[in-house]
Parts: structure tokens; C-alpha cells; sequence
């Protein structure tokens, strides 16, 4: 029961917003070159958009969207299950 507490505990810490630049996009999706201190994330994310991630700042769209763009990317609250990271808002500077 402990292990489950403090496994659930690490996987939600780890469920934050990312920062960092657009190195690629796909067709529904883009990888974002991370920017972090922590040396357990990789260096590179891919992130998956939905209907209903919202693009706020210099993109008001995934179409908008460039490589090269500094973005914030904020995840939908899901469940550890779901191994990709689904943006909820992407901000773009």
C-alpha cells in the first residue's frame, strides 16, 4: 500500500508543464526540446494535441504553431495509464 502511495506521488510530480522549443511537428503532434534541471527528463517530448487544447500567445492554433517557437505546455490531469503527454494549453512566446 506504502509503494503504491509514494509510486503515485512520483508519476503526479512528474505531470507538470514542460518548457522548452519546438524542434518538429507532425500531422497531430510536435516534439519539444525540454528545457530542465531535472536530469530524469529526456531531453526531448512528444506532445499530442486534442479538440480541446488551446494555444494562447503569438499561435492561436496547432496551424500557427512553428519550429523554433518557445512554448509552455501545460498537460490534460490524466490518469498514468495514458504513456503521451496531452497538451491542454501550449503558450507561445
Amino acid at each position: 500500500m506504502i509503494g503504491l502511495v509514494i509510486i503515485s506521488s512520483i508519476l503526479l510530480a512528474g505531470c507538470g508543464s514542460l518548457e522548452g522549443t519546438v524542434a518538429e511537428k507532425t500531422g497531430a503532434s510536435f516534439i519539444l526540446e525540454v528545457e530542465s534541471d531535472d536530469a530524469r527528463q529526456a531531453p526531448t517530448q512528444e506532445i499530442f494535441m486534442t479538440d480541446h487544447t488551446e494555444f494562447l500567445g503569438a499561435a492561436s492554433s496547432f496551424e500557427q504553431l512553428e519550429e523554433g517557437d518557445r512554448v509552455k505546455v501545460t498537460p490534460f490531469d490524466t490518469t498514468p495509464d495514458i504513456p503521451y503527454f496531452l497538451a491542454s494549453r501550449v503558450v507561445v512566446e
